[in-house]
């Protein structure tokens, strides 16, 4: 009898144990259906924006370039959105204004930072605005992309981690410009580069020194040295004395960095003066733009400039994905905008596309989402071969280690472009052979 009641109490424990089991199991069941069905239909994880600060000078001195590096930055932007953003999140722009002032600049990327939130900032186009802004971002750790400056402290030796820079720097420019007098011009000229004579003129900033720079680093190396290097502020309404003493001096070349202002009053007071090199070479900004070759008429035919015109360079060297692409930003440029993109749109425009685009992609896929510190190492990720940017040079950051760590590796591919006219169309790619669209006018019919 005892043994039977044992019996009856083990089944019905094991019976109620079953129940107790099944009970769980379904609850279970309950709370994770009822998880995946608020994560299916609500989503509450990932962010839903990318918000990115553009910060270029829309009013003061350069203002000019600012606005059209602004427009490209959109417009890239808005391409980048309507084709389903970065893996199907929206990229959303707060522009700010520099007023092509460092201290505004600096205040800008304060507020684009600790108010906006955004996730990184574009800019800045001038060498001073670069610097303030990219010092802000650094301290804050939140990635700067410089989309145009090229002031060489902006990534060389400065030890920087979160500023990361498209185009190529001064001293780029400098090497190319030296490069080409020594190894082209001299000798179509009749020269020996040791014997005749090289002055360097420069704005005081740092885009004058780094292109200076980079023109001195060239020289030694072809064991060439410049009689004189003068400097000179941009915001200057006079420049008489520094012409005087460098017709006095009387160099063969000038090699010469300004912005628009400072350049066309330097081409009209020589003319006035009656200083003419028998060779002269500027560095893009106001050796480039039509605004001076406007302001100065003529006078600027015969002027070398290393630069990048809109049409009249090479691009057989376009991936044909990116010939098309470039196609269609030219006419769709002119549909928002109401005119053609200069070379600051242009490069806005196609560091965005062709290379953030990728950055934020990588982010996304390989660091598992958008963030600072993920954009950051995505920078560093992200490898674009050369043909496949409108600017024909690819981007390769160099890394962390490197003494000019976030410089783009591969922004070495600039022309030496020559004005044969006046025109909007007048500036032409003359060198190297791969980029040229024509034969460089060597002796130059300076006519100032």
């Amino acid at each position: 009898m005892k043994g039977t009641i044992m019996m009856k109490k083990t089944k019905y424990n094991k019976k109620a144990i079953s129940r107790m089991l099944m009970v769980f199991l379904i609850v279970i069941i309950i709370v994770i259906a009822g998880i995946s069905s608020y994560f299916l239909l609500f989503k509450p994880a990932g962010k839903q924006t990318i918000k990115v600060g553009i910060i270029f000078p829309n009013t003061g001195a350069f203002s000019p370039f600012g606005q059209s590096a602004t427009q490209g930055a959109l417009l890239a932007i808005k391409d980048i959105n309507r084709k389903g953003g970065i893996k199907g999140i929206n990229i959303t722009a707060v522009v700010g204004d520099s007023q092509s002032d460092p201290n505004v600049a600096v205040s800008e990327a304060e507020r684009m930072i600790t108010v906006e939130r955004v996730d990184l900032v574009i800019g800045a186009y001038a060498a001073s605005l670069a610097m303030a802004i990219s010092q802000v971002c650094e301290n804050y750790k939140v990635p700067y992309y410089e989309v145009i400056a090229a002031p060489n402290g902006l990534t060389l030796y400065r030890g920087a981690k979160y500023i990361f820079r498209f185009a190529p720097m001064g001293l780029d420019y400098g090497n190319i410009s030296a490069r080409f007098v020594v190894e082209y011009a001299c000798p179509r000229m009749g020269w020996d580069p040791k014997q005749i004579k090289i002055a360097i003129v420069q704005e005081d900033s740092p885009w004058g020194e780094s292109c200076s720079d980079g023109v001195e680093t060239a020289l030694q190396k072809y064991g060439v040295s410049p009689i004189a290097r003068l400097r000179y502020s941009s915001k200057s309404t006079d420049l008489s004395s520094l012409i005087i003493t460098l017709k006095a001096l009387n160099p063969d070349v000038v090699f010469a960095t300004s912005y628009t202002v400072d350049a066309t009053l330097f081409i009209k007071q020589s003319s006035e003066l009656g200083f003419r090199p028998k060779l002269f070479i500027g560095h893009s900004a106001g050796y480039e733009t039509y605004a001076t070759a406007e302001a100065v008429g003529d006078k600027i035919r015969g002027i070398f400039t290393v630069g990048f015109p809109l049409f009249a360079v090479n691009y057989s060297s376009l991936s044909p994905e990116v010939a098309n692409e470039r196609a269609i930003f030219l006419e769709s440029f002119q549909s928002e905008y109401g005119k053609v993109p200069d070379h600051w749109a242009v490069l806005s425009y196609t560091a965005i596309y062709h290379v953030l685009r990728k950055v934020l992609e990588i982010a996304i896929d390989k660091y598992g989402g958008i963030s600072p510190d993920n954009i950051r190492k995505a920078f560093l990720d992200v490898d674009v071969p050369d043909g496949n940017t409108f600017k024909i040079h690819g981007f390769k950051a160099y890394p962390p280690d490197h003494p000019n760590a976030g410089h783009n590796s591969r922004a070495t591919l600039a022309p030496v472009c020559q004005w044969m006219n006046s025109s909007a169309n007048g500036f032409v790619a003359v060198w190297p052979a791969n980029l040229a669209v024509a034969t460089p006018i060597i002796p130059p019919p300076i006519n100032w």
